[in-house]
């Protein structure tokens, strides 16, 4: 009788075997993409009760006994999961054990830290605070030869590659690296030509992007300020007046009356250029800062449509002027 007793034993639990494994192996249809975040240090236990919330899971029981038997259990790996279409619970376990991928962030041309941080903690879970005191941390400055109280402009736009909840010091030092690496070989040896800084280039290069973004007229914008410069007049970059106050509220103008707001930062104020950069500026502006037209203009002035009319005497600027508002305000 006990052989009887055996094959029934082995035959509930060839059963049960077989029931985890349909249960692991048959996927549900998500209609939308499902976030996953597993922090670090979550146990098994917290992380099926999340899935389950979510409605990722066939079986909280049979999720659990298969994690068990691949010892899954023990190699979470922490990170930002995404899962849609077809997902099965075995794929889900295969995830976890693999660990997340790398997830890109896009920071836009001429965002300022103050812009920065909040994307990097709704796509990374960095530290947004965190993240602005290495900005403003004396070491981290020093280490980087960044002659001022703040990473701002130093910081390369572009998409990056990284895991949820990265080191904010991670974060910092590959943006300063990719920085750096811009200036390599025949632009390191322009800007000396120059006789201009790398702190100069990216504070010319941050007002350069925060007056236009349209590359093609970079170079012409560039031409106006190093002109003014030249001749020793007020750079009167109005985007230096808008950083100075922190920025303006949405759906704000900058008025005639910021213009005499007191910073270091204020262009109409001070001679010169601003105490170091007011955005973080991309390639294109950089390159325009390295190598501006040859023109001699010394005005500019928006006409409404994301270009700019350019001038060479304060007449026609005035004239210019008034030609867009004109435009602007005619039915």
């Amino acid at each position: 009788m006990w052989w009887r007793l055996l094959i029934a034993v082995l035959l509930i639990a060839a059963i049960s075997v077989g029931s985890v494994f349909y249960l692991v192996s048959s996927p549900i249809h998500l209609s939308q993409p499902v976030r996953l975040v597993v922090r670090k240090g979550e146990t098994m236990g917290q992380v099926t009760s999340r899935l389950d919330s979510l409605g990722l899971l066939r079986s909280r029981r049979a999720f659990v006994l298969w994690a068990k038997r691949q010892k899954i259990d023990r190699q979470l790996k922490p990170g930002r999961y995404e899962f849609s279409g077809d997902v099965a619970m075995g794929n889900i376990l295969a995830s976890l054990q693999a660990g997340p991928p790398p997830i890109k962030v896009t920071i836009p041309e001429g965002w300022t830290l103050q812009k920065i941080a909040p994307r990097l903690s709704r796509e990374l879970g960095v530290d947004s605070a965190e993240f602005i005191r290495l900005a403003h941390d004396s070491a981290v400055l020093n280490r980087w030869g960044v002659p001022s109280d703040r990473l701002e402009g130093y910081l390369l736009p572009e998409t990056y590659e990284f895991y949820w909840g990265e080191a904010p010091v991670e974060v910092v030092e590959r943006m300063l690296q990719n920085n750096r690496a811009v200036f390599a070989d025949s632009l390191e040896r322009r800007m000396r030509s120059m006789n201009l800084s790398r702190h100069a280039i990216l504070t010319l290069a941050s007002m350069i992007e925060a007056e236009t973004a349209d590359s093609a007229e970079r170079p012409h914008i560039a031409s106006v300020f190093y002109n003014r410069l030249r001749l020793g007049m007020p750079m009167q970059c109005d985007p230096t007046v808008v950083y100075a106050m922190g920025g303006l509220p949405d759906g704000r103008s900058l008025l005639s009356g910021d213009l005499e707001f007191a910073s270091p930062y204020n262009t109409y104020q001070n001679p010169g250029l601003p105490p170091g950069p007011i955005c973080n500026p991309g390639r294109a502006s950089i390159l325009a800062a390295l190598y501006p037209d040859s023109t001699s203009d010394l005005y500019f002035v928006s006409n409404g449509m994301g270009r700019h009319i350019f001038s060479r005497t304060l007449d026609e600027h005035n004239t210019a002027r008034q030609r867009v508002r004109r435009m602007l305000n005619s039915p």
